[in-house]
């Protein structure tokens, strides 16, 4: 059964904008974009012992003033966009799509410009850009591959903030973009494409609106 927050005060969006965890015990290898991942880690979360030869070498540049909570994974999801001044949350995971596609993952409207949160601690992992043969449909996107081994893709974006690269470490909660229609939304159809996929970036799309902490002034349609 689907979510629903609707409600009569509400304007119905338009028709035309319904468009393993990762192993800490060993070092992500980031090449064209990808990052291996032993499948047998994606069975357990590392206990804290596990985390620490690769936090070493993550938090190589910190100085001894860093604290233990902010270098540690939090394994907690964040919701991707910032909701003001607009948010509507359209439950759309697996509604049809052209070439007999299903929607991989949901669309959350805004106005242009408003950021873009990474949704878990990770990798950015894959990057489209707008104009390129493979961001036909997704315009701007990053792909993160994130800490518990999920991967979380981010697509449509106005633009990317600056100093971020692919093989990038991202915290859940850092600005990683900015909301744009590029792709394949139709000009001025604002909105964020956000999807998870269990177990990596070849993984199974799962509906990611029964896990999102959605804020209360987000309406859910």
């Amino acid at each position: 059964m689907k979510l629903s927050t609707r409600s009569a005060s509400h304007s119905e969006p338009t028709p035309a904008s319904r468009r393993g965890r990762w192993p800490l015990t060993v070092v992500a290898a980031v090449a064209l974009g990808t990052v291996v991942v032993p499948s047998a880690a994606l069975d357990r979360r590392p206990t804290a012992a596990a985390d620490e030869p690769v936090l070493a070498q993550i938090t190589a540049g910190a100085t001894v003033s860093a604290t233990a909570d902010r270098i540690r994974p939090t394994y907690r999801l964040v919701f991707p966009v910032d909701p003001v001044p607009r948010c509507y949350v359209l439950d759309n995971f697996g509604d049809p799509r052209s070439g007999g596609r299903r929607h991989a993952g949901v669309d959350i409207l805004t106005t242009q410009g408003q950021a873009v949160y990474a949704a878990m601690d990770g990798l950015l992992t894959r990057k489209t850009i707008a104009g390129n043969a493979d961001a036909v449909l997704s315009g701007n996107a990053w792909g993160i591959t994130g800490v518990d081994g999920d991967y979380y893709y981010y697509g449509h974006l106005s633009a990317f903030a600056p100093g971020l690269e692919l093989g990038g470490i991202v915290r859940a909660g850092d600005v990683i973009g900015y909301v744009g229609d590029t792709g394949n939304p139709g000009k001025g159809n604002f909105h964020l494409h956000f999807e998870i996929r269990r177990g990596g970036v070849k993984g199974t799309p799962t509906n990611p609106l029964p896990l999102l902490p959605v804020p209360a002034r987000c309406t859910v349609w």
